[in-house]
């Protein structure tokens, strides 16, 4: 079945209470999805409540896609959702994405600011982190007179933000050839956090999970190479396997995605008024 409102904000809904659960966002972060039925418009985590608290309609907030303004007369604060420009820009620029998820991840944080890149560890997220994660500075873009808290929060930084998710061969072809599509998943914010992208919820949900768990792999296996005092370095994930782990990672979220919301759905500080949905046909939201 496609995909209506209702049962797309009642995975929103679910998905920032999994996302809460594992620690992929706390207080802050937050995910979005394309309208199902109005491609002008996006929802996203707001009126001012952390993810955990989401329960209702009236808990998301709706924006323009074109310029990340309000999509209804209700009340806004735009300090609640000031990085609303990290979603409005990728689901602008990329059609084929449903889903984004923006997280402050403490073990995902090292890899944006510590010299090490965060590359795929194993077989569950490297068909989707590539070869290695790049990472978005967004000081390359601040202006005398702005704000330097790191936080993409102007059109400006919306719009370059996508950039980071294109090669460097993409980021310099002609306007007219720039791809439609994104080449990376995950991208790393420097002092910040990470934000990673889907085709749908529960695809954004589990990259955004499998990101932090990879870091937390690739961290281990770092500190076991060290203390060892052998310059053996750690074994990341092949090209080939990149390739053969792909259809793998996606096959396996709509698996994850059902134990996940089962987990949540029992929790007594998760509530979800809309019920709980059933994942839908991919590409319909």
């Amino acid at each position: 079945m496609l995909a209506n409102l209702t049962q797309t904000l009642s995975l929103l809904i679910t998905a920032n209470h999994i996302l809460d659960y594992y620690s992929i966002v706390t207080g802050y972060g937050h995910i979005s999805v394309r309208h199902p039925s109005n491609n002008a418009t996006f929802f996203m985590t707001g009126n001012g409540k952390p993810p955990a608290l989401v329960r209702s309609a009236e808990d998301l907030d709706e924006f323009y896609l074109e310029d990340a303004s309000p999509a209804t007369e209700r009340s806004f604060n735009p300090q609640d959702t000031s990085e609303r420009y990290i979603h409005q820009g990728l689901l602008k620029r990329f059609p084929s994405l449903q889903s984004v998820v923006h997280s402050h991840s403490r073990s995902v944080i090292p890899f944006g600011i510590g010299g090490v890149p965060l590359r795929p560890t194993y077989h569950l997220a490297g068909g989707f982190i590539g070869d290695e994660a790049p990472v978005f500075e967004i000081a390359d873009y601040y202006t005398p007179n702005d704000t330097h808290n790191l936080l993409v929060n102007k059109p400006r930084f919306g719009q370059a933000f996508p950039n980071s998710f294109l090669t460097p061969a993409h980021n310099a072809s002609s306007a007219a050839d720039v791809p439609t599509e994104p080449d990376h998943n995950v991208v790393l914010q420097r002092g910040h956090g990470f934000t990673t992208i889907g085709t749908s919820i529960p695809q954004a949900v589990y990259r955004a999970v499998y990101t932090a768990w990879n870091a937390e792999v690739q961290a281990s296996a770092i500190g076991i190479n060290d203390a060892a005092g052998q310059d053996r370095g750690v074994r990341y994930i092949a090209q080939q396997e990149l390739a053969d782990t792909g259809d793998l990672d996606d096959g396996a979220y709509p698996r994850q995605w059902i134990r996940w919301a089962a987990q949540v759905g029992v929790n007594p500080l998760y509530n979800n008024d809309l019920g709980y949905a059933e994942i839908p046909e991919p590409g319909s939201g």
